[in-house]
């Protein structure tokens, strides 16, 4: 038996009580809305995942401002396991405009949150990450100093 790990990251980008949402074209999800997002290159971080998943999605240029939320998960494979982690990030719009490249993507664009909270097309887990953003939207914050480590790690960042 083998265990696979699935690192994914998305960006929640709520704007004027509008969050953006992308309609995927793919998977198990196909023709649902969702966050913009997907897995993380390898010699990438999570947040820079996001960032990159966020501009190829929807066309946008955003910064990570938190950390909001996590989903973690095992599912049974033919030969062996899953393990699936996927970070949500608050995010803020930096330039550009919502275009999308028609590929995986068939449809982004900000819809008003209460709409994507009702709408049966917006998935669970994303509708669950819009809720938590709506309770508390403090989020883990990105630590703005360096932190020593013992560990040689080429990449290193600390959210609290």
């Amino acid at each position: 038996m083998e265990m696979n790990v699935s690192c994914t990251a998305a960006g929640l980008i709520v704007e004027d009580g509008h969050v953006l949402l992308v309609k995927v074209t793919y998977g198990a999800n196909n023709g649902r809305w969702m966050l913009p997002g997907g897995f993380v290159d390898e010699g990438e971080t999570f947040q820079e995942a996001a960032i990159r998943e966020v501009q190829e999605e929807s066309g946008l240029t955003a910064k990570v401002k938190s950390l909001l939320g996590l989903r973690d998960g095992i599912r049974a494979l033919p030969n062996g396991s899953e393990h699936g982690i996927y970070l949500v990030f608050e995010m803020e719009v930096t330039s550009g405009t919502v275009c999308i490249d028609g590929y995986e993507v068939a449809e982004a664009r900000f819809l008003p949150v209460e709409e994507a909270l009702r709408d049966p097309l917006v998935i669970d887990l994303t509708k669950e990450m819009i809720l938590g953003y709506r309770l508390n939207n403090n989020g883990l914050r990105q630590l703005q100093k360096a932190v020593q480590t013992n560990n040689s790690w080429t990449k290193y960042e600390v959210l609290t």
